[in-house]
């Protein structure tokens, strides 16, 4: 089984910023989440961990899982550029992160090459760790990537809408893959 926990909520996810590569770290709220989901896994016994080497998702893997942790940079969040720290209820500057997006403009990272990084380790865990508990500690972008790639993409497909919040848990089945 797949075990994906979102990290913890930052102050910049509570106030509703843009943050993408920008280092914040867990909030108190953020904190209680992943002590939350330490207390929900505590009796899975995981045969591998990977997690983002960004402090926020650092920090709530550190607190879910004592065990090793393989820091992997393509759980990293996709790069939001000049969009970074931007207002996420702001609709005319989301639509334009997303057009930089789509071309990897004003300085983001491109959707197709956000993609690639994260499908080839979708890949790499349905490869090597078939049959396994995996736990993966990421970011709310990767997530939805990652659910699309277990899940199929739905009817109706709108990728802005998230799939997790923040502190969340997604399960998948990795022995049918």
């Amino acid at each position: 089984m797949i075990y994906l926990v979102r990290q913890g909520e930052t102050d910049w996810n509570l106030f509703k910023k843009a943050n993408g590569v920008t280092d914040t770290f867990l909030n108190q709220t953020g904190i209680a989440q992943a002590k939350l989901q330490a207390e929900n896994l505590r009796n899975v016994n995981f045969d591998a961990c990977f997690c983002s080497s960004q402090t926020r998702a650092r920090q709530t893997c550190e607190i879910i899982y004592q065990g090793p942790i393989v820091f992997d940079d393509r759980l990293v969040e996709i790069n939001a550029g000049e969009f970074e720290g931007a207002d996420q209820t702001d609709a005319e500057t989301m639509k334009l992160l997303w057009q930089a997006v789509m071309s990897g403009d004003k300085g983001t990272e491109s959707f197709k090459d956000f993609m690639k990084r994260n499908c080839d380790f979708c890949d790499m865990v349905v490869e090597d760790h078939k049959d396994k508990n995996v736990l993966i500690v990421t970011h709310g972008v990767i997530a939805r990537l990652i659910n699309y790639y277990f899940n199929g993409k739905p009817m109706g497909y709108d990728f802005l809408p998230s799939v997790i919040k923040n502190g969340g848990l997604l399960t998948f089945e990795n022995s049918k893959i």
